[in-house]
C-alpha cells in the first residue's frame, strides 16, 4: 500500500466533508454539515490558524488530520494541536494513523513548529498506544476546558 499525506486546499473540501461527518458520528459529537463546512472553509482561508491534511492509501482518502496552531512559552515558540485525527473503519490497524503523525512530525520544522500536542479520550487506550509509538509522551497533565455560556 502506498500512503500519502496531502494538505487540504479549498478545492478539496468536498472530499474532506464526508470524512469529517464520519468522525463526528463515530465519537457522537454534535455535527451540523453546513455549519462545519463553512467553518472549515473559513479555517482554510486563514492559514495562520492551522492546516488540514487528507490521509491517503493508494490515492484513496482514508482519513484526515486537523492541525491547529498556537504559541507556547514553555517550548519556546509556535506549537500545534492535533485537533482531529480520523481513519475510516476499513483502513484502521494498517499503520495510517502512525504514518500521518510521523509525516506531521517531519513537516514540523518547515511549518515553524517547536512542539505538536494531542489528546485522546480517557477510554481510548488503543489511540494512546498509537500516539506513544509515534513518539508522543504523556506529560502527566490534565486538559481542562472553559467555554462561555
Amino acid at each position: 500500500m502506498s500512503n500519502s499525506l496531502a494538505q487540504v486546499t479549498i478545492t478539496d473540501v468536498d472530499q474532506l466533508m464526508p470524512l469529517v461527518g464520519e468522525f463526528y458520528a463515530h465519537f457522537g459529537y454534535p455535527y451540523e454539515p453546513v455549519g462545519h463546512q463553512i467553518l472549515i472553509e473559513n479555517f482554510l482561508k486563514n492559514p495562520h490558524l492551522g492546516s488540514l491534511w487528507l490521509i491517503q492509501a493508494d490515492r484513496i482518502n482514508a482519513g484526515y488530520l486537523a492541525l491547529t496552531y498556537g504559541f507556547t512559552f514553555e517550548f519556546l515558540g509556535r506549537d500545534a494541536f492535533v485537533d482531529e485525527l480520523y481513519i475510516t473503519e476499513q483502513y484502521r490497524s494498517q499503520g495510517l494513523g502512525e504514518y500521518a503523525l510521523k509525516q506531521i512530525q517531519a513537516k514540523a520544522p518547515s511549518l515553524g513548529l517547536v512542539a505538536v500536542h494531542l489528546q485522546t479520550e480517557a477510554y481510548n487506550g488503543r489511540a494512546k498506544r498509537l500516539y506513544e509509538q509515534a513518539g508522543f509522551r504523556d506529560l502527566g497533565r490534565s486538559t481542562l476546558t472553559w467555554r462561555p455560556t
